[in-house]
């Protein structure tokens, strides 16, 4: 199973999250690397404690819209990145592109 680090197309307007080693912690985070909508933050924070648990990874991921953070798995594939959120009862599945 591959990691999920790297730089990931996110939502519209060319929003990209890049994930990597956590400098302050043994996981992984994600943060706005470079998006087209002047509203963006970049350098926000938007995966946190990612880790890797009995071959799958489970982190959180915020949502702009809500804002809200959301309990997530996290699934590798070749060029995209499945998140699956979780939110009481419902689950939710995203899939993210890699730049």
């Amino acid at each position: 199973q591959s990691e999920p680090t790297g730089d990931w197309l996110v939502g519209e307007n060319n929003t990209v999250v890049t994930i990597e080693q956590s400098t302050e912690s043994d996981g992984y985070v994600g943060k706005i690397s470079s998006s087209d909508d002047p509203e963006v933050k970049i350098g926000k924070l938007m995966v946190k404690e990612l880790q890797e648990s009995k071959g799958t990874w489970k982190g959180k991921v915020f949502s702009p819209k809500r804002g809200e953070w959301y309990d997530a798995e996290f699934t590798p594939k070749e060029d995209k990145l499945n998140l699956e959120l979780s939110v009481g009862f419902f689950s939710k599945s995203i899939e993210w592109k890699r730049k």
